[in-house]
Protein backbone atom coordinates (compact mmCIF):
# COMPACT_ATOMS: atom_id res chain seq x y z
CA UNK A 1 0.00 0.00 0.00
CA UNK A 2 2.64 2.02 0.73
CA UNK A 3 4.33 1.57 -2.26
CA UNK A 4 1.16 2.09 -4.28
CA UNK A 5 1.21 5.57 -2.40
CA UNK A 6 4.71 6.51 -3.71
CA UNK A 7 4.27 5.50 -6.92
CA UNK A 8 0.87 7.89 -6.85
CA UNK A 9 3.04 10.81 -5.38
CA UNK A 10 5.73 10.39 -7.58
CA UNK A 11 3.89 10.60 -10.35
CA UNK A 12 1.93 13.79 -9.67
CA UNK A 13 5.60 15.42 -9.03
CA UNK A 14 5.93 14.48 -12.38
CA UNK A 15 2.20 15.42 -13.89
CA UNK A 16 3.01 19.18 -11.79
CA UNK A 17 6.37 19.25 -13.27
CA UNK A 18 5.52 19.12 -16.77
CA UNK A 19 2.93 21.17 -16.52
CA UNK A 20 5.39 23.73 -14.66
CA UNK A 21 7.14 23.47 -17.58
CA UNK A 22 5.22 23.74 -20.14
CA UNK A 23 3.69 26.55 -18.60
CA UNK A 24 7.05 27.96 -18.23
CA UNK A 25 8.20 27.51 -21.90
CA UNK A 26 4.77 29.30 -23.11
CA UNK A 27 5.07 32.36 -21.39
CA UNK A 28 8.69 32.29 -22.17
CA UNK A 29 7.86 31.76 -25.68
CA UNK A 30 4.58 33.79 -26.21
CA UNK A 31 4.30 37.59 -28.12
CA UNK A 32 2.18 39.95 -27.19
CA UNK A 33 4.14 42.65 -28.46
CA UNK A 34 3.11 43.71 -31.48
CA UNK A 35 5.14 45.17 -34.75
CA UNK A 36 6.31 48.90 -34.41
CA UNK A 37 6.19 51.15 -37.72
CA UNK A 38 8.12 54.22 -38.49
CA UNK A 39 8.02 56.57 -41.27
CA UNK A 40 10.62 59.11 -42.69
CA UNK A 41 8.35 61.60 -42.59
CA UNK A 42 4.50 62.33 -40.72
CA UNK A 43 2.91 64.37 -43.51
CA UNK A 44 3.52 63.05 -47.12
CA UNK A 45 2.94 64.99 -50.45
CA UNK A 46 1.39 62.91 -53.41
CA UNK A 47 -0.47 63.69 -56.83
CA UNK A 48 -4.34 62.54 -56.67
CA UNK A 49 -3.24 59.58 -59.19
CA UNK A 50 -0.63 57.84 -56.36
CA UNK A 51 -0.48 54.55 -55.47
CA UNK A 52 -0.88 52.36 -53.07
CA UNK A 53 3.17 52.00 -52.95
CA UNK A 54 3.32 55.65 -53.18
CA UNK A 55 1.36 55.89 -49.49
CA UNK A 56 3.65 53.29 -48.02
CA UNK A 57 6.76 55.10 -48.89
CA UNK A 58 9.44 55.92 -46.39
CA UNK A 59 7.64 53.67 -44.39
CA UNK A 60 9.37 50.40 -42.14
CA UNK A 61 7.72 47.56 -39.63
CA UNK A 62 10.00 45.49 -36.95
CA UNK A 63 9.10 43.06 -34.70
CA UNK A 64 10.83 41.79 -31.51
CA UNK A 65 10.67 38.43 -32.55
CA UNK A 66 10.07 38.38 -36.59
CA UNK A 67 12.75 41.38 -37.30
CA UNK A 68 12.01 42.95 -40.25
CA UNK A 69 8.31 42.64 -41.49
CA UNK A 70 7.42 45.47 -43.60
CA UNK A 71 6.23 43.70 -46.32
CA UNK A 72 2.84 43.53 -43.95
CA UNK A 73 2.45 46.98 -44.24
CA UNK A 74 -0.89 47.78 -45.55
CA UNK A 75 -3.53 51.00 -46.42
CA UNK A 76 -6.04 50.10 -43.23
CA UNK A 77 -8.14 53.50 -44.08
CA UNK A 78 -8.07 56.86 -45.08
CA UNK A 79 -10.38 59.56 -42.89
CA UNK A 80 -12.37 62.14 -44.16
CA UNK A 81 -10.44 65.36 -45.44
CA UNK A 82 -9.30 67.41 -42.44
CA UNK A 83 -8.18 70.31 -44.40
CA UNK A 84 -8.90 70.47 -48.27
CA UNK A 85 -6.43 67.76 -50.13
CA UNK A 86 -5.45 66.33 -46.48
CA UNK A 87 -6.66 63.49 -45.31
CA UNK A 88 -5.40 60.85 -42.20
CA UNK A 89 -4.43 57.54 -43.46
CA UNK A 90 -3.86 55.02 -41.00
CA UNK A 91 -1.36 52.13 -41.43
CA UNK A 92 -1.30 48.25 -39.47
CA UNK A 93 1.94 45.82 -40.23
CA UNK A 94 1.69 41.68 -38.41
CA UNK A 95 3.67 39.78 -37.16
CA UNK A 96 3.63 36.16 -37.23
CA UNK A 97 1.40 35.68 -34.42
CA UNK A 98 -0.96 38.25 -35.51
CA UNK A 99 0.08 40.98 -33.55
CA UNK A 100 -0.91 44.19 -35.46
CA UNK A 101 0.88 47.50 -34.81
CA UNK A 102 -0.76 50.60 -36.20
CA UNK A 103 0.40 54.05 -37.43
CA UNK A 104 -0.81 57.60 -38.89
CA UNK A 105 0.35 59.94 -40.88
CA UNK A 106 -1.00 62.73 -42.72
CA UNK A 107 -1.07 62.65 -47.11
CA UNK A 108 -1.82 65.51 -48.43
CA UNK A 109 -2.56 65.86 -52.47
CA UNK A 110 -0.85 68.88 -53.81
CA UNK A 111 -3.20 68.66 -57.14
CA UNK A 112 -6.39 67.93 -55.96
CA UNK A 113 -9.24 70.33 -56.56
CA UNK A 114 -13.04 69.79 -55.88
CA UNK A 115 -15.50 67.96 -57.90
CA UNK A 116 -16.74 69.95 -61.01
CA UNK A 117 -19.54 69.91 -62.97
CA UNK A 118 -19.90 69.44 -66.88
CA UNK A 119 -22.96 70.54 -68.67
CA UNK A 120 -23.13 69.50 -72.00
CA UNK A 121 -26.48 71.09 -73.25
CA UNK A 122 -28.13 74.78 -72.29
CA UNK A 123 -30.26 74.62 -69.66
CA UNK A 124 -33.59 75.38 -71.78
CA UNK A 125 -36.74 73.65 -71.81
CA UNK A 126 -39.81 73.61 -73.96
CA UNK A 127 -42.84 75.15 -71.66
CA UNK A 128 -46.01 72.80 -71.10
CA UNK A 129 -43.05 69.28 -70.53
CA UNK A 130 -45.23 67.35 -67.95
CA UNK A 131 -41.30 66.59 -66.08
CA UNK A 132 -37.93 68.74 -66.88
CA UNK A 133 -35.08 67.01 -66.18
CA UNK A 134 -32.59 69.13 -65.23
CA UNK A 135 -29.69 66.33 -64.82
CA UNK A 136 -29.87 65.11 -68.25
CA UNK A 137 -27.02 66.80 -69.30
CA UNK A 138 -25.15 66.88 -65.71
CA UNK A 139 -21.79 64.90 -65.19
CA UNK A 140 -19.59 65.41 -61.79
CA UNK A 141 -16.48 64.30 -61.93
CA UNK A 142 -14.23 63.99 -58.99
CA UNK A 143 -9.73 63.97 -59.16
CA UNK A 144 -9.98 61.42 -56.74
CA UNK A 145 -13.25 59.33 -56.76
CA UNK A 146 -13.76 59.97 -60.97
CA UNK A 147 -17.38 59.83 -62.46
CA UNK A 148 -19.65 60.50 -59.09
CA UNK A 149 -22.81 61.68 -61.25
CA UNK A 150 -24.83 59.84 -59.30
CA UNK A 151 -24.36 61.77 -56.19
CA UNK A 152 -25.13 65.00 -57.69
CA UNK A 153 -28.45 66.46 -56.26
CA UNK A 154 -30.32 69.85 -57.15
CA UNK A 155 -31.95 72.54 -55.19
CA UNK A 156 -34.33 74.38 -56.52
CA UNK A 157 -35.79 78.14 -56.41
CA UNK A 158 -38.86 79.43 -57.62
CA UNK A 159 -40.25 79.90 -60.96
CA UNK A 160 -40.61 83.72 -62.42
CA UNK A 161 -42.23 84.69 -65.12
CA UNK A 162 -39.95 86.90 -67.23
CA UNK A 163 -42.08 87.60 -70.42
CA UNK A 164 -44.85 86.48 -72.07
CA UNK A 165 -42.73 83.59 -73.84
CA UNK A 166 -39.83 82.91 -71.48
CA UNK A 167 -39.68 81.41 -67.44
CA UNK A 168 -37.03 81.22 -65.07
CA UNK A 169 -35.95 79.38 -62.67
CA UNK A 170 -32.45 79.09 -60.37
CA UNK A 171 -31.51 75.62 -59.37
CA UNK A 172 -27.99 75.01 -57.50
CA UNK A 173 -26.27 71.50 -58.56
CA UNK A 174 -24.42 70.03 -55.27
CA UNK A 175 -22.34 67.35 -55.15
CA UNK A 176 -19.72 65.65 -52.05
CA UNK A 177 -16.79 63.10 -52.58
CA UNK A 178 -16.25 60.19 -50.65
CA UNK A 179 -13.43 62.59 -48.41
CA UNK A 180 -16.27 64.79 -47.74
CA UNK A 181 -15.80 67.72 -49.96
CA UNK A 182 -18.37 69.15 -51.43
CA UNK A 183 -19.00 71.71 -55.21
CA UNK A 184 -22.14 73.70 -55.78
CA UNK A 185 -22.97 75.33 -59.27
CA UNK A 186 -25.63 78.15 -59.28
CA UNK A 187 -27.66 77.44 -62.53
CA UNK A 188 -30.81 79.34 -64.23
CA UNK A 189 -32.81 77.70 -66.14
CA UNK A 190 -35.45 79.33 -68.64
CA UNK A 191 -38.67 77.51 -69.95
CA UNK A 192 -39.56 79.08 -73.29
CA UNK A 193 -42.39 78.78 -75.94
CA UNK A 194 -42.10 77.19 -78.76
CA UNK A 195 -40.94 80.68 -80.79
CA UNK A 196 -38.03 81.21 -78.31
CA UNK A 197 -36.95 77.54 -78.09
CA UNK A 198 -36.28 77.11 -81.40
CA UNK A 199 -34.58 80.38 -81.83
CA UNK A 200 -30.99 79.94 -83.49
CA UNK A 201 -28.01 80.67 -80.51
CA UNK A 202 -24.64 80.28 -79.71
CA UNK A 203 -23.51 76.04 -79.21
CA UNK A 204 -20.93 75.44 -76.53
CA UNK A 205 -18.96 72.59 -76.06
CA UNK A 206 -19.49 72.88 -72.52
CA UNK A 207 -21.35 75.50 -70.30
CA UNK A 208 -19.29 75.40 -67.61
CA UNK A 209 -15.71 76.45 -67.39
CA UNK A 210 -12.81 75.91 -64.34
CA UNK A 211 -10.09 78.15 -64.42
CA UNK A 212 -7.23 78.79 -61.85
CA UNK A 213 -7.14 82.56 -60.33
CA UNK A 214 -4.46 84.42 -62.32
CA UNK A 215 -5.26 82.09 -65.85
CA UNK A 216 -7.36 83.93 -68.86
CA UNK A 217 -8.91 81.23 -70.64
CA UNK A 218 -9.60 81.33 -74.28
CA UNK A 219 -13.59 82.15 -74.39
CA UNK A 220 -14.13 81.98 -77.97
CA UNK A 221 -12.37 78.30 -78.05
CA UNK A 222 -15.70 76.79 -76.63
CA UNK A 223 -17.74 77.85 -79.39
CA UNK A 224 -18.95 74.74 -81.31
CA UNK A 225 -22.01 75.58 -84.03
CA UNK A 226 -25.31 76.74 -83.59
CA UNK A 227 -28.14 75.39 -80.95
CA UNK A 228 -31.60 75.61 -81.67
CA UNK A 229 -34.66 73.97 -80.26
CA UNK A 230 -32.45 71.14 -78.51
CA UNK A 231 -30.03 70.48 -81.59
CA UNK A 232 -26.62 71.45 -82.80
CA UNK A 233 -25.31 72.00 -86.15
CA UNK A 234 -22.15 73.23 -87.20
CA UNK A 235 -21.20 76.87 -88.15
CA UNK A 236 -20.37 75.60 -91.82
CA UNK A 237 -23.76 74.42 -91.69
CA UNK A 238 -25.42 76.75 -90.75
CA UNK A 239 -23.66 79.11 -92.97
CA UNK A 240 -22.57 81.44 -90.16
CA UNK A 241 -18.91 82.59 -89.44
CA UNK A 242 -18.56 82.67 -85.30
CA UNK A 243 -15.60 85.29 -85.83
CA UNK A 244 -17.84 88.08 -86.88
CA UNK A 245 -21.75 86.89 -85.86
CA UNK A 246 -20.47 85.67 -82.30
CA UNK A 247 -19.97 87.95 -79.70
CA UNK A 248 -19.04 87.39 -76.14
CA UNK A 249 -19.72 89.43 -72.62
CA UNK A 250 -17.28 88.48 -69.79
CA UNK A 251 -18.85 91.07 -67.61
CA UNK A 252 -16.28 92.16 -66.39
CA UNK A 253 -14.81 88.63 -64.87
CA UNK A 254 -12.00 89.43 -61.63
CA UNK A 255 -9.98 86.45 -63.03
CA UNK A 256 -7.63 87.44 -59.48
CA UNK A 257 -10.81 86.38 -57.64
CA UNK A 258 -12.37 83.16 -56.78
CA UNK A 259 -16.08 82.94 -57.24
CA UNK A 260 -18.75 82.81 -59.87
CA UNK A 261 -19.11 84.74 -63.13
CA UNK A 262 -21.40 84.33 -66.24
CA UNK A 263 -20.21 85.07 -69.81
CA UNK A 264 -22.93 85.93 -72.57
CA UNK A 265 -22.08 84.62 -76.13
CA UNK A 266 -24.69 86.11 -78.66
CA UNK A 267 -25.56 85.22 -82.21
CA UNK A 268 -25.83 88.25 -84.47
CA UNK A 269 -27.27 88.69 -87.90
CA UNK A 270 -26.51 91.29 -90.62
CA UNK A 271 -29.42 92.79 -92.43
CA UNK A 272 -28.99 94.05 -96.43
CA UNK A 273 -27.93 97.15 -95.01
CA UNK A 274 -25.10 95.51 -92.99
CA UNK A 275 -26.60 96.52 -89.50
CA UNK A 276 -26.33 93.74 -86.95
CA UNK A 277 -28.90 92.31 -84.65
CA UNK A 278 -29.17 90.23 -81.91
CA UNK A 279 -30.83 86.40 -82.47
CA UNK A 280 -30.07 83.91 -79.49
CA UNK A 281 -27.76 83.85 -76.34
CA UNK A 282 -25.87 81.19 -74.48
CA UNK A 283 -24.64 81.77 -71.07
CA UNK A 284 -21.16 80.19 -69.57
CA UNK A 285 -20.33 79.43 -66.16
CA UNK A 286 -17.20 80.37 -65.25
CA UNK A 287 -16.19 79.12 -61.89
CA UNK A 288 -12.83 81.45 -61.09
CA UNK A 289 -10.82 78.73 -58.60
CA UNK A 290 -7.98 79.52 -55.94
CA UNK A 291 -4.46 79.17 -57.05
CA UNK A 292 -3.07 76.32 -55.96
Amino acid sequence: MRKVRIIILVFSIIVMAVFAGSWIYEYRTSDSTPPVIRADTDVLFLSVNSTQEDLLAGMSAYDNLDGDVTNTLVVVSKSKFISKGTQRVNYAAFDNNNNVGIYSRNVTYTDYVSPRFSVSQPMRFLSGSANYNYLQNVTAVDAMDGNITQKVKVTYGDVEAISDSISFRSINLLVTNSAGDSSVLPLNVTFEDNATYTTRAPALTDYVLYVQAGTRPDLRSLLCGVWAGGRVSSFADSGIDPNTAVTINDGGIDYAQPGYYTVTYTLTRQNQDGIRSNLGTASLIVVVEEKR
